[in-house]
């Protein structure tokens, strides 16, 4: 089974705010911990994705759980050049902080 979140039409096309990241990254641990996988975030129709929102969607989870369960678990569709780099650039400064902190 799985489970497709139409991002575009459940958070809007410009994607900002760190509450709106913190509903879909808990909707994507649920998911997946009932067992549904992959989880399909479908970026299609999504204009911009801040730092913010990358970070507190992607980053937080990639970083928690490991990319190789993100890659098994999660699945990012749809994306324009632009939104795949908000969202590598979100993971990647999430990696680069953790290592300045000594995680």
């Amino acid at each position: 089974m799985t489970h497709t979140v139409e991002i575009a039409k459940t958070f809007g096309t410009d994607l900002s705010s760190r509450q709106r990241a913190a509903t879909l990254r808990l909707d994507i641990a649920t998911q997946t911990a009932a067992g549904i996988t992959p989880v399909t975030l479908d970026f299609a129709s999504v204009r911009t994705v801040s730092e913010s929102f990358g970070d507190g969607a992607i980053a937080v989870l990639v970083a928690e759980r490991g990319e190789e369960w993100f890659r098994q678990n999660v699945r990012l569709i749809n994306l324009t050049p632009a939104v795949r780099l908000s969202v590598l650039e979100a993971v990647d400064e999430r990696y680069r902080s953790a290592e300045a902190a000594g995680a």
